[in-house]
């Protein structure tokens, strides 16, 4: 499969250690953040983190439901760049 770059928007809980968490476990599996931007959204208690990433199509899909799973994630959202 051909790898392409995906942007990952993920909707997080605004807490200490989150971005490192996610950080982590993207880049414990073996994939390169290509551009990683963190910012507030209206409502305090939430941050968008908009992250690219390289890889096909299945890898993205796993590094959706890892990220689904972590207790800090409210919503994560996948498009092709």
């Amino acid at each position: 499969m051909k790898e392409q770059i995906h942007r990952l928007n993920c909707y997080v809980e605004n807490k200490p250690g989150v971005l490192a968490r996610i950080v982590g476990l993207i880049s414990g599996r073996g994939y390169n953040i290509q551009t990683l931007s963190v910012g507030p959204t209206e409502d305090g208690t939430v941050s968008r983190m908009k992250i690219d990433v390289l890889g096909g199509e299945r890898e993205i899909h796993q590094i959706m439901l890892q990220l689904q799973n972590q207790v800090n994630v409210i919503e994560v959202t996948s498009r092709r760049r």
